[in-house]
């Protein structure tokens, strides 16, 4: 593209954010129409494209503009990348700030620094510039503005420690940074020790007066004791260091990874990992035939409530923030099991080449310590018929976003009775406000001068279920109460559950807000198929809505670029058509002091279950060798455990695994 005069491309390492130049290059999904062709009716392989993302500064107005590139292994065409229903052209207000613009306000949060300099030091003991071992870190946060086509970002100050966010100062300024001019970006607004002040200079004039409610803060003294930090402290546990299990395979791995192609038990699959978007399958089969034809992650969203202007304006959309590219390189024995298999990805955005990010994926086998199935039979007389039982080993596709402060460990398990679950864990550091009394009715103190203020997290998730092809049906499974004769005692009622279906045929009808006192099932089913899948919201599937949320949500959620809503404008027929389901999970979160250092995984879960209805005939779990079968003769007091020729017992030990990790996302260098 840099070749095109056209497009008056600069290239990344010289460019300005007044020049026209290439933000971020990832791969552009082929059309489901070409690809179901070629893996199924014997088409030709979709041609593999770029989608390419231009900040064009130079354009009068300045925009953002996307191209589609191809093929990539000869580019010889681009074209702009536009659908209908989705904003064009895109404003350069909903851009994604690099790391071209944020050395520019850097610059100006220093200044700011320099002419506060006193408040910060006898405020805060540690201040922005030239501070060596006393620095503030200034964080921004988004969206930037509360009107579309505002560009107004708070920032945000907190000790440079070991979990920063829950070490806030109190200190906020607020850039505008709305002119295409850089020159005629600067700092506006200054908040200090909950008072607000229309510049710095007022600030610090009503500081030195003595005019305005000051704060003291000493710096930390130890950071071994800092109660926001990973050292150890408190009694050991245990009080001798043992090692904690670990799981190993003892006849070798079960699964199969050919780049990004993987079997297992049954189950196949392709994945990717988008860099707006994060983990995406593909191609779903179990046992041969497709249940899935993409389960995708589309957004994750987390809504802060308070008074401060960090938490009156903080409403993140990770999308906006390149979630996909904040899946960092996982530790082995604590983020995935030692001996699972890692998988590196390449991401290309803000940077003149791309960067290899190592072991960014893991896939391993999970014995999950209970039974998928079990029982125990009886015979009421001291002594059993049979038991039978398996237990619960699944394939575990894992992944973890890691934005800023919360990690998200993403989960897509491959369960053998044909269960697909999607997990996600919630952990990392809260984001912490400066404690006033202004903050007490949104949350605790967490510690002595951090409050941890309310706040839900939401995860949107696309499933594009093909239950026996396209051509498919959504229904509600209802449980209602019924009030009827008893017909052995006709003078009594008998109230009892009854099962209602209720087929759905257009997109608002299909809508759902889950009502807790309304139970149901979520079925996709095909009508010329005696059999159907279990799941919320469905829209017909359509190449125009390939996503649910944009990269530029973010920074615009008022005017959005992918504006959700108007999917269900149309009100499509939903009766035998291409389905997809668009899922939203969530949950509020009060942080407390438990939550310190980080929010724990444990009680802070979110899954979403695809399971069989009338699919298949039985459990295919069935066909497995791991199932044990023990059966008692009371004559011969004989037991028979037959374990269906699996091997049991230990042969030798395990492998020791050696322990390494670098950490780095370096560029790509060439050979």
């Amino acid at each position: 593209m840099l070749a095109q005069d056209s497009l008056e491309l600069t290239p990344w390492e010289h460019a300005l954010i007044s020049d026209n130049y290439i933000y971020a290059i990832e791969t552009h999904l082929p059309a489901k129409d070409d690809v179901l062709g070629f893996l199924d009716r014997g088409g030709p392989e979709p041609e593999r494209r770029a989608k390419v993302t231009v900040y064009a500064g130079k354009r009068t107005p300045p925009v953002v503009e996307e191209y589609i590139v191809g093929p990539v292994t000869n580019p010889s065409s681009h074209q702009v990348y536009t659908l209908s229903g989705r904003k064009f052209p895109i404003p350069f207000h909903s851009r994604v700030p690099d790391s071209k613009e944020n050395t520019i306000v850097s610059a100006k949060l220093r200044e700011v620094s320099e002419t506060a300099y006193r408040v910060l030091k006898e405020s805060f003991d540690s201040w922005f510039h030239n501070c060596t071992d006393r620095c503030l870190t200034f964080i921004d946060t988004a969206p930037r503005g509360f009107r579309s086509g505002d560009r107004k970002t708070w920032w945000y100050s907190m000790r440079g420690l070991q979990g920063m966010t829950l070490n806030p100062v109190g200190f906020m300024v607020e850039v505008n940074t709305e002119s295409a001019d850089t020159t005629q970006w600067r700092a506006e607004r200054v908040f200090y020790n909950g008072q607000l002040f229309n510049s710095v200079e007022e600030l610090v004039s009503g500081y030195n007066q003595g005019t305005i409610q000051k704060t003291t803060l000493p710096m930390p003294s130890d950071d071994n004791t800092l109660f926001s930090s990973f050292r150890r402290r408190g009694p050991p546990q245990p009080s001798t260091p043992l090692r904690a299990p670990e799981q190993f395979a003892p006849d070798g791995k079960r699964y199969k990874v050919r780049g990004r192609h993987v079997e297992y038990m049954g189950w196949s699959f392709d994945w990717r990992l988008s860099t707006t978007h994060g983990p995406q399958l593909f191609d779903i089969k179990m046992n041969g035939e497709r249940i899935v034809y993409e389960l995708s992650l589309q957004e994750i969203g987390a809504f802060y409530s308070g008074h401060d202007p960090l938490m009156l304006s903080t409403f993140f959309l990770d999308t906006g923030w390149n979630m996909g590219s904040s899946h960092f390189e996982l530790v082995p024995g604590v983020d995935c099991p030692a001996t699972a298999s890692y998988l590196d990805v390449v991401h290309q955005k803000d940077s003149a080449k791309p960067r290899m990010y190592k072991n960014a994926v893991c896939v391993f086998e999970l014995n999950t310590g209970i039974p998928l199935r079990r029982h125990y039979e009886s015979d009421f007389e001291g002594g059993y018929q049979f038991y039978g039982g398996m237990v619960d080993s699944v394939l575990v596709v894992r992944t973890i976003s890691t934005v800023f402060n919360y990690d998200y460990v993403l989960d897509f398990i491959f369960h053998q009775n044909g269960v697909l679950e999607v997990k996600t864990s919630l952990t990392g550091y809260v984001m912490s406000t400066f404690y006033t009394q202004d903050e007490e009715n949104y949350g605790y103190r967490m510690w002595q001068n951090a409050i941890g203020n309310v706040h839900h997290h939401v995860i949107n998730l696309k499933v594009d279920l093909d239950v026996g092809g396209v051509e498919n049906r959504y229904e509600t499974v209802d449980f209602v109460r019924a009030n009827k004769t008893n017909p052995l005692y006709p003078d009594l009622y008998h109230l009892h559950t009854q099962v209602q279906r209720n087929t759905k045929t257009t997109e608002r009808e299909a809508v759902l807000h889950y009502d807790f006192d309304r139970p149901k099932y979520y079925n996709f089913y095909n009508q010329g198929n005696s059999n159907s899948y279990g799941i919320k919201k469905v829209t017909r599937r359509k190449e125009t809505e390939p996503s649910s949320s944009s990269l530029y949500n973010q920074n615009d959620p008022y005017d959005p670029v992918v504006d959700f809503d108007k999917f269900l404008d149309d009100d499509e027929n939903i009766v035998d058509q291409d389905l997809v389901a668009w899922v939203t999970m969530g949950t509020h979160h009060v942080p407390h002091t438990e939550d310190a250092p980080v929010t724990a995984t444990a009680g802070n879960q979110l899954s979403l279950f695809l399971r069989p209805f009338h699919f298949f005939d039985e459990d295919p779990s069935m066909a497995s060798s791991n199932g044990v079968l023990i059966t008692y003769d009371k004559d011969s007091h004989e037991v028979d455990v037959d374990r269906f020729g699996t091997p049991y017992g230990s042969n030798c030990m395990p492998t020791e695994t050696k322990f390494a990790y670098n950490g780095t996302w370096p560029e790509v260098t060439e050979d």
